[in-house]
């Protein structure tokens, strides 16, 4: 019998299987097939590989775990699930909301029972008890919409209490406990007791790195409120930086990189906690840059010599005597540069010239082919036994990498598995294709939990994996050689392992049990919480705390303050006891009052409001006065209007100053055009004095404007709409200009011109002369 339902679905898989996936690839990393089990999508633009199981639901661990052929699903949900996985990837969403939703959809195609096109929302809803099946309503409606069944929509259900005592207790629990904080504080003493101010360890003290990193994170979690798996994975290699003005308190920031499309930024750090965070930065400054030069030897092998790779990096002195600084290294060369092996160590290498013979590895004609040769001294054709176990003596592949023995796996990604012997040319090159296909296929760049990256060689926080993995021979799940010397720990890994520790009830995992505090945890998030709610509480303003906290909205900071009902009703109380008044400028209350009361459109300037309709009739109003709307028809100016009564008081200052100035200029009496201007401009400057005055006298609010024919200034009361005026008497400014004209006269000489008068003087003539003819 037919059934349109999967009539459906082999359509729509064959409609998708008729385009080529560039962007996918399997699990052997070659071209993507529809009968793989694991499917990697690959980011066109940044290069970086997101993981997706295409089998039953339940199989545990990364890599190629879930690729065996008994976590298939059966046909043709099999084919229906990488459909799925292609139209996920074209939704703006994060990639862990991606691969969450896939997985909504393998694990009801692996729990439901019967077909796809029976399935109701009585019968898909149990699966999804007590998850968010939220999750699985895309896959629904892309199902739906595609005929492959009927429409299904789960709607999950809030069971939470939400009374008022429920929610309050919700909010509480989110900060962590006073016990976990100063615990955090003695584990920190105890981790960098040995670690100087500049960070350098003392002599023979050993600091592991990796308790370091996570109780670092827990320190930056209170100095800053920050978002500690997406972010501080982020920083870049730097010191703690201060600044401080004429002389005041300094203040301390870190280049903190933004997440959830919040920007990079300078974040401050408290200075409280600035000398623990300058100690802790300055450390991993130190003791990460060895995993830094392996980053930019990864990125070229070829070209750099070890001089150019080590930078400012300190070479023990027992060890700086066996180097060529200004030679290329190769990969172990660099190693013993770093310390990773002891100063004499030596490995076995083929004796140079000889052939090794056709027998077993225990055979003694075969070890007598093998010489032992110290480290500093290996070159790129030395040739070194494929040999992975611990009891044989002539393996130099482990004891190079960092391990005890081999497995088969590890040494097949090294190409070990079908030679008796290999070139260090070839070995350097299987491994840095290795670490950049398997381990980190976005590399030189790394990703943090959420969608931030950074270059790895950059890195604060770049860890080797021997140090995060503790040399095994599969870590990060399951990748193999991720515990090398030469592996490099991806920074979702160390934000992943850092979390943990502070979660974990286990007590092997749990930084809080390492370190003597049984039975404490927290999570990170709430040292977010407790940041933000200090601060609150310090009763720095909202804003401020939304900008520190890295967020664009003011309103997710709500969620993040958690003061009593008695602190919030007490700050209700002093706000409620003060009268209700609007902050904003005066102007744009009075353009609303303007545009209301007279329907005309009120346009806010520099010196009060303009009612012409500037969309349609663009301004062409000019006039001789700093302040370009004075005495402008249009022009309209508010009483109390601070920041314009400034303005003006300043431009008539300098008005008065050009008045001053041509009133004694020698060519007033003699200008027609200077007199006009001196009568002119003295008359608008009267004006502006006048329009000052008024200003600052009349009711805040009150709106004035000038009528330049009647000479008066027409007031209109906001409140009211009364509207009086208010006649400019201004003085007779002709009287004026005469009284100047006859003082310079009777000064003696004052009509005569020092530079024309030394001019004729030089010819034998006087300004008389020239004035009369002369003889």
């Amino acid at each position: 019998m037919l059934n349109r339902y999967f009539d459906r679905i082999e359509k729509l898989v064959s409609d998708y299987q008729k385009h080529e996936l560039p962007q996918f690839c399997g699990p052997t990393h070659e071209s993507a097939r529809w009968d793989d089990l694991i499917w990697y999508y690959i980011d066109p633009n940044t290069g970086r590989k997101t993981r997706f199981l295409c089998g039953k639901h339940g199989a545990r661990g990364k890599g190629n775990a879930g690729n065996r052929p008994e976590f298939a699903l059966r046909y043709p949900y099999d084919q229906l699930i990488k459909v799925w996985i292609i139209v996920i990837n074209n939704v703006p969403a994060s990639v862990t909301e991606k691969q969450a939703r896939v997985s909504a959809a393998r694990y009801l195609i692996s729990n439901m029972r019967g077909e796809l096109y029976s399935q109701t929302r009585e019968s898909i809803a149990p699966l999804f008890e007590g998850t968010k099946s939220e999750r699985v309503n895309p896959f629904l409606a892309f199902c739906a919409e595609n005929g492959v069944m009927r429409s299904v929509q789960l709607s999950s259900r809030d069971l939470r209490d939400r009374t008022g005592h429920a929610l309050f207790d919700s909010k509480t629990e989110k900060l962590p406990d006073i016990e976990v904080v100063l615990a955090l504080g003695k584990i920190y003493r105890k981790i960098f007791q040995m670690v100087g101010k500049s960070g350098a360890v003392n002599a023979e003290a050993r600091v592991d790195v990796v308790d370091a990193a996570v109780i670092t994170f827990g320190l930056l979690g209170l100095a800053s409120p920050t978002r500690l798996s997406a972010e501080a994975p982020l920083l870049t290699k730097q010191r703690l930086k201060k600044y401080s003005e004429d002389g005041g308190k300094s203040v301390h920031y870190l280049e903190w990189p933004g997440s959830k499309g919040f920007k990079d930024n300078r974040n401050h750090v408290l200075a409280v906690l600035a000398h623990e965070v300058d100690r802790a930065i300055n450390f991993f400054f130190r003791a990460c840059e060895p995993a830094r030069i392996l980053c930019r030897f990864y990125e070229n092998p070829k070209q750099q010599s070890l001089r150019m790779l080590l930078g400012d990096f300190k070479v023990a002195s027992d060890r700086l005597k066996h180097l060529q600084l200004d030679e290329i290294p190769n990969l172990f060369v660099l190693g013993y540069a770093l310390g990773f092996y002891g100063a004499t160590d030596c490995v076995p290498v083929v004796q140079k010239g000889l052939q090794l013979p056709a027998v077993a590895h225990n055979n003694p004609r075969f070890l007598s082919c093998f010489t032992l040769k110290p480290i500093h001294a290996l070159n790129h054709e030395d040739m070194l036994s494929t040999s992975g176990g611990a009891k044989v003596k002539i393996a130099s592949i482990p004891r190079l990498l960092g391990y005890i023995s081999l497995t088969a796996h590890p040494r097949t990604a090294l190409g070990c598995a079908s030679k008796s012997a290999i070139t260090i040319r070839e070995l350097q090159d299987n491994w840095i294709r290795h670490v950049r296909t398997t381990l980190i296929p976005e590399f030189p760049s790394s990703y943090s939990s959420g969608e931030g990256k950074i270059r790895l060689a950059d890195a604060l926080f770049c860890v080797q994996g021997s140090l995060l993995y503790r040399s095994r021979c599969a870590g990060s799940g399951g990748k193999p050689l991720s515990g090398s010397l030469y592996s490099i720990a991806p920074l979702k890994a160390i934000a992943t392992h850092a979390m943990t520790r502070f979660t974990s009830t286990h007590p092997r995992s749990n930084i809080f049990e390492d370190y003597g505090f049984a039975g404490l945890s927290a999570r990170p998030h709430s040292l977010r919480h407790f940041g933000n709610t200090l601060a609150e509480l310090s009763e720095i303003p909202c804003e401020i705390i939304t900008a520190w906290s890295g967020r664009k909205d003011r309103e997710q900071t709500e969620t993040y303050l958690h003061m009593r009902h008695q602190e919030q009703a007490n700050r209700v109380r002093r706000v409620m006891s003060k009268p209700e008044q609007d902050q904003r400028e005066i102007r744009v209350l009075a353009q609303e009052s303007v545009a209301q009361a007279t329907n005309l459109p009120a346009t806010v300037t520099s010196v009060g409001l303009c009612t012409q309709e500037l969309n349609l009739n663009p301004c062409e109003y000019l006039n001789d006065f700093v302040s370009q709307c004075f005495l402008c028809s249009a022009a309209c100016h508010i009483a109390g209007d601070s920041k314009a009564i400034q303005f003006f008081e300043k431009d008539h200052e300098v008005q008065a100053a050009r008045l001053a100035q041509i009133s004694i200029d020698q060519r007033l009496q003699h200008s027609i055009a200077m007199k006009k201007w001196f009568v002119i401009h003295s008359r608008n400057t009267y004006v502006l004095s006048c329009l000052i005055d008024l200003m600052k006298t009349l009711a805040s609010g009150t709106v004035i404007r000038f009528s330049q024919k009647e000479s008066e200034f027409h007031i209109t009361d906001t409140t009211t709409k009364a509207i009086t005026k208010n006649q400019c008497l201004i003085p007779n400014f002709e009287i004026t200009l005469s009284g100047l004209i006859s003082g310079q006269s009777a000064v003696e000489g004052c009509s005569t011109n020092p530079a024309l008068r030394a001019l004729l003087s030089s010819f034998g003539l006087s300004d008389e002369d020239s004035q009369y003819g002369g003889s």
